[in-house]
C-alpha cells in the first residue's frame, strides 16, 4: 500500500515564525506515516518576521508569496496528488489566505500562534482542544552550551513589536521596576519608531531603551538565553514557538496589553506565570520580581521549562492522529 502524501503549508504570518519550523512540523506528520511535502507562504514584510539569509536558502520547501498563495497551494497539491493539506498558521482557520483551497481535498488548520486578526478562515482545527502554545514542538537543532550574550550587561527583552499604548505601559513599569538598577537595559527586537522613542523619553528611560531590529532565529536564541525576562505583545500575531523557546531557555515570559490575555492564560495554566492575581497586568513589582529572579519567578521558570520540554513530536502526533486517521497512514499508529 502506497504511503499517503500530505502537503504541509507553513504560513509565515506571525512574529517569530521561520522556515526552520516547517521541518520540525513535518516530523510530527511523518511520525503518523505520511509522505510529507512542504511549502511556505511568505507574508508581507517577511524581513520583519525574524528571517535570516540562512533560512531563505533552505531547500526542499516550495516558496510562494502570500498574495494568491492558496491558489498556488491548490495547484501544488494537485500536481503532487496530495491526499490532504495541513495549513500551519497563526490566523484562525488558516485565515483568508486558506479560503481558495479546493473543497475536494481534505484540509486542516494547525495553529502556530496567537492571532491578532479576528476573521477566521474556513479550515477545521487538527486538535480542537489544543491551545496554540501546546501545538508546537521545539526545533531539533538548538544551541549547544552557553552562547555569548549579544549585549554587554543585564537586559530585559521586548521580543515582539508593541502598540504605542502597550509600549507606554511597559516603559512606565520598567522605569519603576529598574529605578534602582541602572545597569539593566531594555532591548527591543524591532525597528525604532519616533512615537515609541518619545514614550521612552517621557518615561525617563530613553538612554536605556535600545531598538536593535528583528532578529533571525539564531540571534533570537542568543537574545532569549541571556535576557532577564522577555516581554511579548500582540501588535501583530505572535508565534507560540517564540514563547516556547524562551521558556525552554529559562527566560520568564510576560505578556503586555489586553491583547496578550491568551498568552497570559496559557502561561498561568502551566504554572509559568508569577504575577499575583490581584495585580495589574503589567504591575511594576511583577517586572521587578523578574529582574531580581525571586523564588516565585524561579518556580515559574522551572515549570515553564518543563512545559516546553513536554511539547514533543510524539505527543503532538498522538493528538493529531484522530483527525488524520481517515487520510490513511500507518493504521496502527493512528489507532
Amino acid at each position: 500500500m502506497a504511503t499517503p502524501r500530505l502537503l504541509l503549508v507553513e504560513h509565515l504570518d506571525a512574529v517569530g515564525s521561520s522556515l526552520h519550523d516547517v521541518r520540525t512540523r513535518a516530523l510530527v506528520l511523518r511520525d503518523l506515516g505520511f509522505d510529507v511535502r512542504m511549502a511556505a507562504l511568505a507574508a508581507e514584510g517577511e524581513s520583519d518576521l525574524q528571517h535570516g539569509s540562512h533560512e531563505r536558502r533552505q531547500t526542499g520547501i516550495e516558496r510562494f508569496d502570500e498574495h494568491g498563495g492558496a491558489d498556488h497551494v491548490r495547484r501544488l497539491a494537485e500536481s503532487l496528488n496530495a491526499e490532504a493539506v495541513v495549513w500551519a498558521s497563526a490566523a484562525i482557520g488558516g485565515g483568508d489566505a486558506a479560503s481558495a483551497l479546493a473543497a475536494r481535498t481534505p484540509a486542516w488548520w494547525w495553529p502556530t500562534g496567537w492571532s491578532a486578526a479576528r476573521a477566521p478562515g474556513p479550515l477545521p482545527m487538527l486538535a480542537p482542544e489544543l491551545d496554540p502554545g501546546d501545538a508546537c514542538v521545539l526545533e531539533t537543532e538548538r544551541p549547544r552550551g552557553a552562547r555569548l550574550s549579544l549585549w554587554d550587561g543585564p537586559y530585559a527583552l521586548v521580543a515582539s513589536p508593541l502598540r504605542p499604548a502597550d509600549a507606554e505601559h511597559l516603559f512606565d513599569g520598567f522605569a519603576r521596576a529598574a529605578d534602582k538598577r541602572d545597569e539593566v537595559d531594555l532591548v527591543v527586537l524591532d525597528h525604532p519608531e519616533a512615537e515609541l522613542e518619545a514614550l521612552a523619553r517621557g518615561a525617563g528611560i530613553a538612554q536605556r531603551v535600545h531598538f536593535v531590529g528583528p532578529a533571525p532565529r539564531e540571534a533570537e536564541w542568543a537574545w532569549l538565553q541571556h535576557a532577564r525576562l522577555a516581554f511579548v505583545g500582540l501588535q501583530r500575531s505572535l508565534a507560540a514557538g517564540l514563547a516556547l523557546r524562551a521558556l525552554a531557555l529559562g527566560c520568564p515570559v510576560l505578556p503586555v496589553g489586553a491583547a496578550g490575555e491568551p498568552v497570559r492564560a496559557w502561561l498561568a495554566a502551566r504554572g509559568a506565570a508569577w504575577a499575583k492575581p490581584d495585580r495589574a497586568r503589567l504591575a511594576w513589582d511583577t517586572v521587578a520580581a523578574a529582574l531580581a529572579r525571586t523564588p516565585a519567578v524561579e518556580t515559574a521558570v522551572a515549570r515553564g521549562r518543563a512545559a516546553a520540554v513536554a511539547c514533543t513530536t510524539a505527543s503532538l502526533a498522538e493528538r493529531f492522529a484522530p483527525a488524520l486517521r481517515s487520510v490513511g497512514g500507518r493504521r496502527e499508529r493512528a489507532a
